[in-house]
């Protein structure tokens, strides 16, 4: 007879490694490196691609030391929950879907680094790591992903499923493509109603042959939409490589005469400065690979 075990969250997150640690010491910059509020540059590695852009983005962006130890503890924050969370789903804790965002993180530190909780972020069923971005926490990440109520959907909406509406962040969809024209529509209301702020509506490689989003692409250009679409292109939908899915790979091209540019999407500095770029909300297909 198999005995039932009762776990808390804390309990849990012990098991999967998410347990506060003990400190260790720490050692700083070199002596020499820059305070925290003094700019540097850091180079771009990775050249920018575009497709019909009035001007290309340098190579260089700007950043602090205090901005990239942010950048350090939020990847690193990330992927250690995202690790735990394979965890939990492999010793049978979590049920249902989990999709994982580990190894795309850079993408979604480099996006909020150069936006702000008055723009929109709509996107697929990778959406832990965007949830914590957003502003969330990962123990109501974790508890959503358990099912228990202090979850983010109240333990009703699973991986797939994570919500922040007072920042901005709409999910979280389970169907391929479905969150595309979502984004298109919200971004709708924000010209509607004259906001200053734009959506980003974030597909995968996969999902990028989906009809749905040519159509909210088409009525995005037509009515000047403050709209950017987002192909996380990590060159495989599920299984199946892109190049076997796709007759034209290069995403950042796909909208035709929507301009666009593809971004090292392993580069939290390369994101950050396509992001802070002035030409980012006229300049709205965007690639980011890995």
């Amino acid at each position: 007879m198999w005995a039932v075990r009762s776990f808390t969250l804390q309990q849990m997150g012990r098991m999967a490694g998410l347990g506060r640690a003990a400190p260790a010491a720490t050692r700083g910059f070199a002596k020499k490196a820059a305070k925290g509020d003094e700019t540097f540059e850091v180079e771009i590695t990775t050249p920018f691609e575009g497709h019909k852009l009035d001007e290309m983005p340098d190579q260089k962006v700007e950043t602090t030391k205090a901005e990239v130890l942010g950048f350090f503890k939020d990847l690193f924050r990330m992927r250690r929950m995202e690790i735990s969370a394979d965890v939990l789903y492999k010793g049978k804790f979590i049920r249902g879907f989990c999709h994982l965002y580990d190894g795309q993180e850079a993408i979604c530190v480099g996006m909020e680094a150069s936006i702000n909780y008055e723009d929109a972020i709509v996107t697929s069923y990778r959406d832990h790591c965007t949830y914590l971005g957003r502003g969330g926490n990962m123990y109501e990440v974790i508890a959503e992903l358990l099912g228990r109520r202090d979850g983010c959907s109240k333990g009703i909406g699973g991986s797939m499923h994570m919500y922040l509406r007072e920042n901005n962040f709409y999910g979280g969809n389970g169907i391929v493509g479905a969150q595309v024209p979502l984004g298109v529509g919200i971004a709708f209301q924000q010209k509607y109603n004259k906001k200053e702020n734009c959506t980003f509506t974030m597909y995968g490689d996969g999902a990028a042959n989906q009809g749905q989003g040519f159509e909210a692409l088409n009525m995005a250009a037509l009515w000047d939409l403050p709209v950017v679409y987002v192909c996380e292109n990590n060159h495989f939908g599920m299984g199946t490589a892109e190049w076997r899915g796709s007759k034209q790979p290069a995403f950042y091209k796909r909208g035709d005469y929507v301009p666009g540019i593809k971004v090292d999407g392993m580069d939290v500095f390369a994101v950050k400065k396509v992001r802070r770029s002035r030409n980012a909300k006229k300049n709205p297909n965007f690639d980011g690979r890995r």
